[in-house]
């Protein structure tokens, strides 16, 4: 059962009772019996009710606005112009102390609906709505000769392709043969790099079993004449390993 249209009076007193009129200025549902009441009362005479049928209308966020200070729990009694926010005596000395354009609540909203605010209010509405709404034809008629322009670039396209169609195959089978030329010359260049390197890689091979032999079982003479030997074999080897790691041999090659 949905409480907000049930007499707050009536619910009060677990009473039960459908509401058929509003009071947003006291926040309260009122059944045929209490709007009588509340039409009557002194203090409430001049509230202007609505109802519930067009509370239902209003959208979630006028339903929702409140007449009470939710902080402090008072009356909005002041318009603060700087803020743009209404505002309790509490408010008023404590936020809004210094603030200037004060207004009271009920001489803000006093004949709102026939206010220049409201008029300039529906009137701006109208000229967005119209821009909108031209924005809106414009760009629906932007896509369709969009769309026109996409099926006659399309056929412009595969045409142009028929055209390059045999230039590509020439070129193809063209840059392919001069890959492959390139591709076996370099080739032949590595292998040939590489045989170099297999043989001086058994050289330090062999080297390295000298160098074994001459600790195992060598004379001291021996192994002192043979290490000089074998050294300045190692120093010339790695003289030519730079020579050639500077001279670029060694960089990355590509066809």
């Amino acid at each position: 059962m949905d409480t907000r249209h049930l007499c707050d009076i009536c619910l009060s007193q677990h009473i039960t009772q459908n509401a058929i009129v509003r009071c947003p200025e006291c926040e309260e549902n009122f059944c045929e019996k209490c709007k009588i009441y509340h039409k009557f009362a002194k203090s409430t005479k001049k509230h202007e009710i609505i109802s519930i049928e067009n509370v239902r209308k209003l959208p979630k966020f006028v339903q929702d606005i409140k007449m009470n200070c939710s902080e402090h729990d008072e009356r909005f009694v002041l318009y603060c112009e700087a803020h743009e926010v209404p505002c309790c005596s509490h408010c008023l000395h404590k936020e809004h102390a210094g603030c200037r354009n004060i207004t009271p609540f009920q001489n803000l909203f006093k004949n709102v609906k026939e206010s220049s605010l409201f008029v300039d209010l529906q009137t701006s509405l109208s000229d967005l709505m119209t821009n909108i709404k031209n924005i809106i034809d414009d760009r629906t008629a932007s896509l369709k000769n969009l769309t026109k322009q996409k099926t006659r670039c399309k056929k412009e396209i595969q045409m142009a392709r028929k055209a390059l169609n045999a230039y590509f195959d020439e070129l193809e089978a063209g840059l392919l043969d001069n890959l492959q030329k390139i591709f076996t010359e370099k080739e032949l260049e590595i292998q040939s790099i590489l045989e170099d390197f297999e043989l001086r890689k058994a050289k330090v091979s062999e080297m390295q079993k000298n160098v074994k032999v001459v600790k195992s079982i060598a004379s001291e003479f021996q192994s002192f004449m043979a290490i000089r030997e074998l050294t300045n074999s190692a120093i010339t080897t790695e003289t030519d390993l730079q020579h050639l790691f500077k001279s670029g041999s060694f960089d990355s090659i590509n066809c």
